[in-house]
């Protein structure tokens, strides 16, 4: 009895050990964790390059009928008062210095584009010089960087005095309005010209000059449009209109001196930042009419 009573015991002992093993068994299984490792994600964010070509073309295209002069003084001055204008003298400061049109500052050409920070984009901006010439080609390099609130006064200070009006000598401080909002790489390209324009502002002279540098095998540009240059041209010109000039640069060569020529020398002036944004760097361009050329012996072409 007593031996039937141990057999018992050790087989209850046995059956716990049992299930005391297979409880430890479940448990070391629900410790165990596998873990696996979540994909990495890479993001990649692709910057397009700025097109100098295409902003040149968005600029040069959509230049409105007039080309942004005013040629009339009358014009000019109820302009300014209307909309209470920033006239803008890009003389040398010796020449504001002697005379210029009242309340206008001085911000010389060769110092524009780095004094964008006083040149508002919301407000009427007018731009003028002795002649022409140096404001239609800061009319081009600001709209090439992208103001589209600027118009030049053609006459210059030439015509502001030849029509007997008001000078003055008192000096007007440029207001400090805020940098704008500019592409970085359209306003390196264009100060890189600027800044570094030589004596002379990369004007071709007079006719005799441009005709001697034509002579001598410079390419010659008429950036007039083209029924202009259908009803006579200078011989051996090739026809680029101005607004077509960026769709069109393969036409003008990069290994040969440029010379551009339009009507009055305004369109010529205001295609110099153009040309050298598009890498034409050896480009003048003749500041008077295209009928002084005529007169000083240009053979004339027609097609």
């Amino acid at each position: 009895m007593k031996n039937m009573r141990f057999v018992s015991l050790i087989g209850l002992l046995l059956a716990l050990a049992m299930i005391a093993a297979a409880c430890s068994s479940d448990d070391a299984a629900d410790d165990t964790t596998t873990t696996t490792a979540a994909p990495e994600t890479t993001t990649t964010t692709t910057v397009a390059a700025f097109d100098v070509v295409a902003a040149t073309d968005e600029y040069l295209s959509a230049i409105p009928e007039g080309f942004l002069a005013i040629g009339d003084v009358q014009v000019f001055k109820d302009g300014v008062e209307a909309s209470d204008a920033l006239v803008i003298d890009v003389r040398e400061t010796s020449e504001y210095a002697e005379g210029h049109i009242p309340g206008a500052v001085n911000i010389p050409i060769r110092t524009v584009t780095q004094n964008l920070d006083k040149i508002p984009m919301d407000r009427q901006v007018y731009i003028y010089c002795k002649s022409g010439f140096r404001a239609a080609t800061t009319l081009a390099a600001l709209g090439l960087v992208g103001y589209d609130n600027v118009l030049s006064y053609k006459p210059g200070w030439n015509g502001w005095t030849e029509a007997g009006e008001e000078v003055s000598t008192e000096e007007v401080m440029a207001e400090v309005v805020g940098a704008p909002d500019v592409a970085p790489e359209m306003l390196a390209a264009v100060d890189a010209y600027m800044s570094t324009i030589p004596e002379g502002f990369n004007s071709a002279g007079d006719a005799a000059k441009f005709l001697e540098a034509a002579g001598a095998g410079a390419f010659v540009v008429d950036v007039r449009t083209a029924d202009e240059y259908a009803a006579g041209h200078v011989e051996g010109a090739t026809n680029v209109d101005i607004r077509n000039l960026a769709k069109e640069i393969d036409m003008i060569p990069t290994d040969a001196s440029t010379l551009a020529y339009c009507g009055s020398g305004h369109r010529a002036a205001m295609s110099l930042p153009a040309l050298n944004v598009l890498e034409r760097a050896s480009s003048k361009a003749y500041g008077s009419t295209y009928d002084s050329l005529v007169e000083a012996g240009a053979m004339v072409a027609v097609p």
